[in-house]
């Protein structure tokens, strides 16, 4: 069988049926656990932090509300651009962002960790799906939850989390090593369980120097029970914003510790300006604009183009006009390309007619639309 280089792009819906929570339900619990910590406690900052904002967005916009009101992806908007232009001055907290921005990372972590640990066993669903995946699909998800991981170390399927690999890299160029049979799963937001080794190697440095003991980290300290691995694998460039990022798969060990304010999750803040923040974290976006041309199988699921990802609209826009525009039936290749497969859930005509409008730069004449959600029968349509 002929690869398929199939592209599959992931949003929230693709693990809600695994009993994950969208955006909405993931808020609401992160407020009400953010609002619980004492003011005696460095994270009830946070409260301090959305009491701002909502005094900023009432007399700024002369709109009263009140925290159950609040707009989650405003609000983490609010908090990045105090953030990014150091507005706090010397009391800005971290390069991950100030109090209120850390306690929410942790939160989403600690979280989509509890829902990942609480399967006792992999749903069929996504194993079925993973098995069905080939070497060189490349799959875009948006997500950080670990859910596909999980199903893919289940069924043996071999994969990365990068790009590219390389047998050596010079100044300018990279060669080699990418002629491995596994699927690419590039993480665009990052993941709940990436950890960032940099600032813990400074540290080790600044002792050496000094001649004193070496520090301890809660993360890097703690190697064997969080089962660390290196998300990139063989020779990298030195500007590679993942060189130095790990992933912790003890997911129950990790967020039973008390991390937070001490390590943070290496993950976008779903706000409407995480592009400030996204070629620090990867460089996952670089040279897609040609993506989508020689794919013969393309699928996007559980993805509705939200607000606070608008610049997403520009990127999947080219994918689909690369996809579905360029060698339609063309044999050229022996073999065609699939419809392709939009799968999402709408719960009447007027969600799915706003769905379509949102994605209105689709030829639905070349693709499949499934309203019912993620789930088995939406497999064949996937897998086409």
């Amino acid at each position: 069988m002929l690869p398929k280089f199939r592209l599959i792009i992931l949003g929230a819906g693709f693990s809600k049926p695994a009993g994950f929570p969208i955006a909405d339900e993931l808020w609401k619990e992160i407020r009400s656990t953010a609002l619980a910590y004492r003011p005696n406690e460095r994270a009830y900052k946070f409260k301090k932090d959305l009491d701002e904002y909502i005094e900023f967005y009432n007399n700024a916009d002369g709109k009263a509300i009140s925290p159950d009101d609040v707009n989650f992806e405003k609000l983490m908007r609010f908090l990045d651009v105090e953030h990014y232009l150091g507005l706090r001055g010397g009391d800005t907290w971290s390069s991950d962002g100030n109090e209120g921005t850390i306690v929410t990372k942790y939160l989403i972590g600690k979280i989509l960790a509890r829902h990942v640990n609480s399967l006792v066993s992999i749903p069929d669903l996504y194993l079925e799906f993973a098995r069905r995946l080939q070497p060189h699909d490349v799959i875009l998800t948006f997500n950080y939850d670990t859910l596909l991981e999980r199903a893919l170390d289940a069924v043996g399927k071999p994969y990365r989390l990068f790009p590219k690999r390389f047998d050596r890299v010079s100044e300018y160029a990279g060669f080699g090593g990418d002629d491995r049979d596994e699927v690419v799963v590039l993480k665009m937001h990052g993941s709940i369980d990436w950890f960032d080794r940099t600032s813990f190697e400074r540290r080790v440095d600044e002792r050496k120097r000094q001649k004193v003991s070496p520090p301890t980290d809660v993360i890097f300290s703690d190697e064997k029970a969080l089962n660390l691995e290196r998300v990139v694998d063989g020779p990298r460039f030195e500007n590679d914003p993942l060189k130095n990022v790990y992933r912790a798969k003890n997911l129950k060990a990790l967020y039973d510790k008390k991390i937070l304010f001490h390590a943070t999750p290496r993950i976008l803040a779903p706000s409407a300006t995480k592009l400030l923040y996204a070629n620090g974290l990867n460089n996952f976006w670089e040279g897609m604009r040609d993506a989508g041309y020689l794919n013969f199988g393309m699928a996007i699921i559980g993805f509705s183009l939200p607000d606070h990802d608008e610049y997403a609209k520009q990127i999947l826009y080219r994918l689909v006009q690369n996809y579905q525009k360029n060698y339609w039936n063309s044999d050229e290749f022996e073999q065609k390309k699939s419809p392709l497969a939009i799968v999402d859930f709408f719960r009447d005509a007027a969600s799915e007619a706003k769905f379509m409008e949102r994605y209105r730069f689709v030829d639905w004449s070349r693709a499949y639309l499934s309203g019912d959600g993620f789930d088995a029968a939406s497999l064949d349509r996937v897998f086409a």
